[in-house]
């Protein structure tokens, strides 16, 4: 038998939600065409992938100017490369 890449373990969580957020996650499904386990799943994805590009461009600033390169001309002025 050859052998098959294996798919990567699903990992399961338990939300917890107010009553409140239930019924506005219903709605959500509700209008998308979903049931309620895709609609918190899409929602997920999609929050996660926004703070991940959040993420990114978030610098430190300690590390803020560590391989910056300045570069003085003749009048004395400094630029960052």
């Amino acid at each position: 038998m050859p052998n098959r890449p294996k798919k990567p373990k699903l990992k399961r969580y338990t939300v917890a939600l107010s009553e409140l957020d239930m019924r506005r996650l219903t709605a959500y499904a509700d209008s998308s065409g979903l049931d309620r386990p895709a609609a918190l799943q899409r929602l997920l994805k999609q929050s996660l992938r926004e703070s991940a590009s959040v993420a990114n461009t978030k610098v430190d600033k300690k590390q803020l100017g560590l391989f910056d390169t300045l570069q003085i001309d003749i009048f004395n002025n400094t630029h960052k490369i």
